[in-house]
């Protein structure tokens, strides 16, 4: 029988951890699959009786990219060099049978880990070549991690080879917080960032949280961040309330309304071109930008800077503030505008 290390428990209430991915009630089938997955790792026993693919599934915000993120870093942290690759399912594109494999589908055959995001978003035609490169891996014995939104047998727009080669895995759902578990976060969330809130407001903060998902708890925890900076002392539900009430969604959207005007004009492109769907290199560079500061200069949730830019899924906001981050350590010319911008919109 596999043994898998203990969790890292957190002090007197906090909930224990692994990594940075907190433990619940929620979570706990899919926690221990991932511990089980980065274990094998660790004791090169990758083999055929490894579960592959490891889907896990449930709706947004319930931590499913959080928990690939975690599988992520350990696997790179460790001694061993092990290679990983991270690929959004929307970006997996189609193959042409007459044309050479491009080198990220090498990359994602060969890697020892491949981490799939929210294969919902995944091309219908792509779908071929996902059931191809699942099976090339499974024949290597390399692991492949996927996100959905639903489970397998609720992918129904996929051709059933493929819903099948999912199904045929470990399929593990990751179900909405319970009011105990949005509490247990965020007072986690709370401490790791320094605030005091009483045990009144961390009641009232999970009751008001309806969502089912960690992302809204940490972008109400950023906004009240920001407005209690004058604040001395623990914050109480009375003083979190009024904090919170008196914030304004009309002055938040003006404020978004502003970051795009901005990018939009430092870029050469339309405001409806920044909101709207257009994939031309500059547009779609100016877009990122523009979720890039707005996540920077307001207090708004991914799934927030998602609804705002047309009803986008929030992954696709996570994705812009990833890859521009990434981007600005190397491209001089980006790191100068978005510096203007942000000096701009303070």
């Amino acid at each position: 029988m596999m043994s898998v290390p203990v969790l890292q428990t957190g002090v007197g209430a906090n909930p224990a951890v692994w990594g940075e991915f907190v433990s619940l009630v929620e979570n706990d089938s899919a926690l221990l699959a991932a511990r089980r997955l980065v274990h094998t790792f660790s004791h090169s026993r990758r083999n055929n009786a490894t579960p592959n693919p490891l889907v896990l599934h449930g709706p947004s915000g319930v931590g499913k990219t959080a928990l690939a993120q975690t599988i992520v870093r350990k696997i790179i942290d460790s001694p061993a060099g092990h290679t990983v690759q991270v690929v959004a399912a929307g970006d997996l594109l189609r193959t042409q049978a007459d044309q050479p494999e491009p080198d990220e589908f090498a990359d994602m055959r060969t890697s020892d880990l491949l981490v799939l995001e929210d294969v919902q978003h995944l091309q219908v035609r792509a779908a071929g070549d996902l059931c191809l490169l699942l099976d090339d891996r499974c024949s290597r014995s390399r692991p492949t991690v996927l996100t959905a939104n639903v489970g397998p047998a609720a992918l129904t727009r996929f051709p059933r080879r493929l819903t099948s080669r999912l199904a045929a895995g470990l399929v593990v759902q990751l179900e909405p917080l319970t009011p105990a578990g949005r509490r247990a976060l965020l007072e986690r969330f709370a401490t790791k960032r320094n605030m005091r809130l009483t045990d009144d407001a961390l009641d009232w903060l999970a009751a008001q949280a309806t969502g089912g998902g960690a992302r809204p708890l940490v972008g109400v925890l950023e906004k009240l961040r920001t407005l209690a900076v004058d604040q001395s002392g623990p914050l109480t539900a009375a003083v979190v309330r009024e904090l919170l009430e008196g914030e304004s969604p009309a002055r938040t959207k003006g404020i978004v309304d502003v970051v795009v005007a901005k990018v939009a004009t430092a870029f050469g492109v339309s405001v409806k071109d920044v909101r709207g769907t257009a994939r031309q290199r500059t547009i779609m560079l100016a877009r990122q930008v523009a979720m890039y500061l707005t996540r920077h200069v307001t207090s708004l949730s991914f799934p927030q800077i998602a609804a705002a830019f047309g009803g986008r899924d929030h992954t696709t906001v996570l994705h812009a503030c990833t890859k521009i981050t990434a981007a600005l350590k190397d491209d001089a010319k980006l790191r100068r505008t978005v510096r203007e911008l942000k000096a701009e919109l303070k």
